[in-house]
């Protein structure tokens, strides 16, 4: 790449921020309004955005989450998945399932209604959209280096967001996993500064470093050493945080220990004891830990924790509770790992013709199976 001047590089920032000032340029919202909150109001040019976390606490069903609200609100937006985890059938049956309540194993075997029918359909095409590009197999960081090249080449006037789920998965041609790995992080620092607005979504595991220190409540917030396979990623990254669900984990009675004036944003998460500390519940709940913000804003308003609540206890109504509050019975929620393919005794599905295999209703639109 040439080199540019000072002056150069100035004019192209000026004008870029002149659009966003002007309205002609939108930061590309997440739809998740705490990490919106942390990017300032969305992903902007050249915004790397690292998301880590333990295998089934929710990285992949956040990714998938921030993909359909891009596509769904914002038209000008090229979305790259580079789903080197879970192939597309399993992206689509997943997102089916989270979208309708239903399990895997309905999904499959059991033939839909009308009703069904049309949300199925409903789905399914929100899936066929040509702004979505799936590189749906490992590769090489040359070649996933090439692949977003052709497309920067291609798509100039468009908005470019690359996601990578997950980091660790990258193809080893060469060298170690780590070598991968960091000449994968190589190519993304170099390409994002190859197009005038393209970002990307960075997933990667934790290591077995928090699970050696889990049963102490002081040692539970997680720290950048936490990070699978490299530090490289910390560097990079513009925004990364780390996503902890502790009833996965086994932590069921209190999770964190800190001043009871602290998190004072998350008072509704709270179960204080005796003293002057408190705790997390950490029942139903995801926790969204910032590790790094690169932004310009005062150090001390920065909220560098927030909490979702995935599902609550029966008769659960208040936030300040006492550490040994009884017990109570609780709701169900589907798992953020909806992998579980058990069905009891499935109807076999005839293959012959494949609209009657899906169940197609009268007067539905038969082109597609849904």
């Amino acid at each position: 790449m040439a080199l540019k001047t000072g002056k150069e590089l100035t004019e192209e920032t000026v004008a870029t921020i002149r659009k966003f000032q002007s309205g002609e340029l939108q930061p590309i919202s997440t739809g998740i309004e705490h990490l919106d909150e942390s990017l300032l109001s969305g992903l902007t040019p050249g915004i790397v955005l690292g998301l880590i976390g333990r295998s089934g606490h929710g990285k992949s069903w956040d990714m998938e989450r921030i993909q359909r609200h891009i596509l769904k609100t914002q038209k000008d937006v090229l979305y790259i998945n580079c789903n080197w985890e879970l192939s597309h059938f399993k992206l689509l049956l997943r997102d089916i399932s989270q979208r309708t309540g239903e399990h895997i194993g309905t999904i499959l075997f059991e033939k839909p209604d009308k009703e069904r029918h049309a949300k199925l359909k409903e789905i399914c095409d929100d899936n066929r959209t040509e702004n979505v590009l799936y590189q749906n197999e490992p590769v090489t960081p040359d070649v996933f280096s090439s692949d977003i090249e052709e497309q920067i080449e291609k798509h100039k006037d468009k908005k470019i967001v690359v996601a990578i789920d997950n980091l660790e998965n990258i193809l080893v041609s060469k060298g170690s996993q780590k070598d991968s790995m960091d000449a994968l992080l190589y190519q993304v620092n170099r390409l994002k500064n190859l197009h005038p607005y393209i970002c990307f979504i960075v997933l990667n595991q934790m290591n077995q470093n928090y699970i050696l220190r889990m049963d102490n409540p002081k040692h539970h917030r997680p720290i950048d050493s936490d990070i699978y396979g490299t530090d490289q990623l910390f560097k990079l990254c513009d925004v990364l945080y780390v996503k902890l669900i502790p009833w996965k984990l086994g932590i069921r009675e209190k999770f964190m220990v800190f001043g009871k004036d602290s998190y004072e944003w998350l008072d509704e998460h709270k179960i204080f004891g005796s003293g002057n500390t408190a705790s997390f519940d950490p029942y139903g709940r995801a926790f969204y830990f910032y590790l790094k913000t690169r932004s310009v804003k005062d150090d001390k308003n920065i909220k560098d924790l927030f909490i979702e609540q995935m599902f609550t206890k029966e008769g659960q109504n208040s936030a300040k509770k006492e550490v040994n509050k009884p017990s109570f019975s609780t709701t169900t929620l589907p798992s953020f790992n909806t992998v579980d393919f058990t069905v009891e005794k499935p109807s076999p599905v005839p293959l012959g013709n494949l609209n009657d295999a899906f169940g197609v209703p009268d007067k539905v639109d038969n082109s597609s199976p849904f």
